[in-house]
């Protein structure tokens, strides 16, 4: 069995993890890089469309490429609040249910406690959406991580396995019947 898909995922989802978790400045960049290319592109299509004579049709593309632009620069607070809000509210309405659940079956206060939680958890990332979400980043980092340090445990564990085979090679082996 080869453990080269194991190593490849494995080191992709370390570096990846690593750097949303703990770099997502970088992942910033590279979407002001990308906008940048497009606004390259963009005035290139202007020089074009000028030399050409198709003013007519750079307008419309010019105003398609600035709102491109600016979606990808507002892109990562638009995730970053609607990771948070929409996970508040979800967390909410588990906690609501919870809380309901265990008051109907009586004596449940483990229930009740984990139903009040989950409500001001809810809550706290209904109005605080930014907060929720950057922790909300760096959990699913730290689970990249560890989920790539598994996938090299694994590569690691198929590499000693293939060097320590108890295979006995039978080829041309003869039994003698006395």
């Amino acid at each position: 069995m080869s453990n080269k898909k194991f190593i490849t995922k494995g080191l992709l989802l370390t570096i990846i993890g690593f750097i949303v978790a703990f770099l997502p400045k970088i992942i910033t960049y590279t979407m002001y890089g990308i906008c940048i290319i497009i606004a390259l592109f963009c005035v290139i299509e202007i020089i074009q469309g000028i030399a050409s004579g198709d003013f007519g049709i750079i307008v419309p593309s010019v105003i398609g490429t600035a709102l491109l632009i600016a979606a990808i620069i507002f892109l990562p607070d638009i995730v970053a609040f609607g990771i948070g809000f929409i996970g508040g509210i979800v967390i909410t309405i588990m906690g609501i249910s919870e809380s309901v659940r265990a008051l109907k079956a009586k004596y449940n206060i483990f229930g009740c406690i984990i139903g009040a939680v989950m409500l001001i958890v809810g809550c706290l990332c209904i109005f605080n959406p930014f907060g929720a979400g950057k922790i909300a980043r760096i959990l699913v980092g730290i689970v990249m991580i560890l989920n790539g340090l598994f996938n090299l445990f694994v590569a690691h564990t198929i590499a000693s396995r293939n060097e320590s085979s108890s295979v006995i090679d039978v080829t041309g082996f003869t039994i003698d019947d006395k």
